[in-house]
């Protein structure tokens, strides 16, 4: 009687595990997070999940530990490779060692259409003088967070972009204007606008305009507006209205509440033209040109945001593992480093946020560890967001790729 007594109860205790398929959370347009709940009824058992855009799913999930209890245990999966706008259906599906699987209730989620980039129209330049104008268009961001500039130049190769300016998430078409100075007085201008969002880039089609004839002006162009810090830039301009004339460069030291201050000299050649270096910015400064003369005739202004020096190496932690490390000059107690991955498609996908601790030298470092894909090879990059108020901008490390273990 008493082994009797004892073999119902294992049996009571080994009962079979009960499930029940939850509902999904994360939906994103190429993955989403299953949920579902397990009971092992006291013996050892394990849950995964299938999926696939029929009742036939075909794909699975790896296997977790759900215990040997009799409580019910809260079970979820991240799946990814999933396609845009697509109903996939997903169960959860328990097992106790050789016994055939308990499956839970079909359930079906739907994933996230893929955005649509913005549209722009191109609108005609108002306020043209002879050695400025307003640059005009129409956006509509179709949803998704957009920023907008406006490119131009003496050539459909434009060369000369204004500051980016947000313009939210709407869907409805929003004005916006770019005022741009500096430019050669009775010169035709080519320029676009340009509308970018997480969806894509949409550039308006070429139009133009002409400066009006004035007795002088100065027109430059800087090799760069976000150089790195520590480093320097050139300047090519022209006089025009004079022949061989001296300048100057100036600069407005951030946060742009001081005096101009001098910085290098040159001389125009007979035609007008010019080229001077800028020497090493350490924080966002703007710049212009004013000739050295009776007559002061100044530039438009330029402003060059200097982006944060990020180093990078890399060293083996084990033989799945690699630290990413690198330091950040200057120093930027508030910085936030983001550790990207480069996508099949090419797009920079951030995997990893931390914030920066203090180095010597007047500056910072970040740390990332990464397991290494068992599959392909992955390019990876740190982009480093000072927060300092625009003193600097974000900078971006050198591209290494860590190879499939």
């Amino acid at each position: 009687m008493q082994l009797l007594a004892l073999i119902a109860t294992a049996l009571i205790a080994q009962a079979a595990p009960v499930v029940s398929t939850g509902g999904s959370e994360s939906v994103t347009t190429g993955s989403a997070v299953v949920t579902g709940v397990v009971n092992p009824g006291g013996a050892g058992t394990t849950y995964r999940f299938e999926y696939g855009t029929s009742t036939s799913y075909g794909l699975t999930t790896p296997d977790q530990d759900a215990g040997s209890g009799t409580a019910d245990v809260n079970g979820r999966a991240t799946i990814t490779g999933l396609t845009a706008n697509t109903t996939y259906h997903y169960r959860i599906v328990a097992t106790q060692g050789t016994s055939d699987p308990v499956r839970g209730g079909d359930r079906t989620l739907r994933t996230s259409a893929t955005p649509s980039a913005p549209s722009v129209s191109s609108r005609a330049a108002t306020g043209v003088t002879g050695n400025g104008a307003t640059l005009n268009a129409g956006i509509n961001p179709r949803g998704q967070a957009t920023n907008v500039y406006f490119e131009y130049g003496t050539s459909t190769s434009y060369g000369t972009r204004t500051p980016t300016v947000p313009i939210g998430a709407g869907s409805s078409t929003v004005s916006t204007t770019a005022p741009v100075s500096g430019l050669r007085p009775n010169t035709r201008y080519n320029y676009r606008a340009v509308a970018t969002s997480a969806a894509g880039v949409t550039r308006t089609s070429n139009r133009t305009f002409t400066t009006t004839r004035v007795p002088t002006g100065v027109a430059i162009t800087p090799s760069t507006v976000k150089p790195k810090w520590g480093t320097g830039l050139t300047i090519t301009g022209s006089v025009t209205g004079s022949g061989t004339t001296p300048v100057a460069v100036e600069k407005l030291d951030f946060p742009f509440t001081g005096q101009w201050v001098q910085l290098a000299t040159a001389t125009s050649n007979s035609s007008g033209s010019f080229t001077v270096t800028v020497p090493p910015l350490v924080a966002t400064t703007r710049l212009r040109v004013a000739t050295r003369t009776s007559t002061v005739v100044t530039s438009g202004v330029s402003t060059i945001s200097v982006a944060v020096k990020v180093g990078l190496k890399t060293s083996r932690v084990s033989s799945r593992r690699t630290r990413i490390t690198g330091a950040i000059w200057p120093s930027v107690p508030s910085g936030r480093a983001s550790l990207q991955r480069q996508s099949r498609s090419g797009r920079w996908i951030p995997v990893g946020r931390s914030n920066v601790s203090a180095l010597s030298g007047d500056r910072s470092r970040y740390s990332f560890t990464v397991t290494r894909s068992r599959t392909r090879a992955m390019n990876y990059r740190v982009v480093v967001n000072p927060r300092n108020n625009g003193l600097q901008v974000s900078g971006t490390s050198r591209v290494i790729n860590l190879k499939r273990r």
